[in-house]
């Protein structure tokens, strides 16, 4: 432990042990059903795959082989890149409960020689069954169906229950027995319309868990969760720490309607809880190549990856910064800050604005190579506060201190100076 963890008290329980192994899926399938994305070209789908494996994410799901022929050959080229380049990472591929879709699945496979596996899905709360028309033993059927079917061509397959934070115990039981019978790896609780407050999310895990349990199964449980409420991290830490072995998330927390779980963060959380396996420096990498290639942004306030996630311009908080530098970088990163700014590659980043204090401005000075003068301070600390923002970054710092050195030297007192 550091010197500067022992002044830190914490009032967060001891990480459970069993978050030292949960293991990440990227959906950017679902990432991908975001109405505001430009659709990455197939190099980028490439080159975002390659980094997801770098940053070690386990599972890749890639898409929906059956949506169309356009989406099959997608699929076929990203299961075939991960067979070619041995990328430690297992491609998915979603199936409703229909035979044809597992068939397109099993079809990729003997084209790519790729091992690769079927999430077959199919929605059990009253609600999905009433819309479709079936009924529960209906909506078994057709998934039995489509999973004999995978079963009997050794495809390995994991069960996806649509919407089974609003489904009930007897529903949920039912389908975990039948799940365990068919021989899925996975059942997979999904959380599809973001429903789910961090408890409800640990007694529907508590209760998976219990039911697996009971019925001797060793099957595992998976995590879907949508971000519609804005607790899509949270459900998914309060998953994981109830006995979920996999959770399932985007790289920016992207995905339909308001998103899903953004795994940057809760790669940054299971890091704090022992698990070591995940690298934050392609991490960051990734998250920069999905923004650009999808035509999006990434919010500055981002935690992580954001511009401004390790920025202040507030004047105690600076000037406790500066302070904090006389004892090493460890005080540095975490005077004001729970995340270390160089764990990230990045540093704090101190700049000017309305409630920038005279630390920062003779920082700022300091930072530009330029004299600290009483007066000169004084004129830049005026600007500072006669802003409606803060200047964004030294580049825009460096411009306005130039300008004040040439209105010093054009003023009378500076050119008899």
């Amino acid at each position: 432990m550091s010197e500067v963890s022992n002044l830190l008290a914490s009032w967060n329980p001891v990480p459970a042990h069993q978050l030292q192994h949960v293991r990440l899926e990227e959906d950017i399938r679902d990432a991908l059903q975001s109405v505001r994305l430009r659709q990455p070209a197939l190099a980028e789908r490439i080159r975002l795959l390659e980094l997801s494996a770098a940053v070690g994410v386990q599972h890749a799901f890639l898409g929906f082989p059956a949506a169309s022929p356009q989406e099959y050959d997608r699929c076929t080229a990203l299961a075939r890149h991960v067979h070619d380049r041995k990328l430690p990472i297992e491609p998915v591929f979603m199936a409703r409960a229909v035979e044809a879709d597992v068939q397109a699945i099993l079809a990729i496979r003997d084209a790519t020689q790729a091992p690769m596996a079927a999430d077959i899905f199919i929605g059990i709360s009253d609600l999905r069954l009433r819309v479709e028309h079936w009924t529960f033993e209906q909506a078994l059927q057709k998934l039995e169906k489509a999973c004999a079917l995978a079963a009997r061509e050794n495809l390995p397959f994991r069960v996806s229950y649509e919407d089974a934070s609003r489904a009930g115990p007897d529903a949920l039981t039912r389908g975990l027995q039948a799940a365990t019978d068919w021989g899925a790896l996975i059942v997979v609780i999904c959380d599809t319309v973001g429903d789910c407050v961090p408890e409800g999310a640990r007694r529907l895990t508590e209760f998976v868990m219990n039911v697996l349990a009971r019925i001797h199964s060793s099957v595992e449980m998976g995590w879907h969760g949508h971000n519609d409420k804005g607790l899509s991290l949270a459900n998914a830490w309060a998953a994981a720490t109830s006995g979920a072995s996999m959770i399932s998330g985007t790289f920016l927390g992207v995905g339909e309607r308001t998103g899903n779980t953004p795994l940057e963060q809760f790669i940054w959380l299971l890091r704090e809880a022992g698990n070591s396996h995940f690298a934050l420096e392609p991490m960051a990498r990734l998250c920069a190549l999905f923004a650009e290639s999808a035509g999006i942004g990434i919010a500055p306030q981002a935690p992580l990856v954001g511009a401004d996630a390790f920025s202040t311009s507030t004047g105690t908080h600076v000037a406790a910064i500066l302070k904090s530098r006389d004892f090493g970088e460890a005080y540095e990163d975490l005077v004001y800050s729970a995340v270390p700014a160089r764990a990230l590659g990045r540093e704090q980043a101190l700049l000017l604005g309305p409630g920038s204090g005279r630390a920062a401005v003779e920082y700022a000075l300091h930072a530009c190579g330029v004299d600290v003068q009483p007066e000169r301070v004084a004129r830049l600390w005026a600007y500072c506060r006669s802003r409606e923002g803060c200047l964004t970054g030294m580049d825009e710092i460096r411009l306005v201190v130039g300008q004040l050195l040439r209105d010093e030297a054009s003023s009378p007192v500076g050119a008899s100076s």
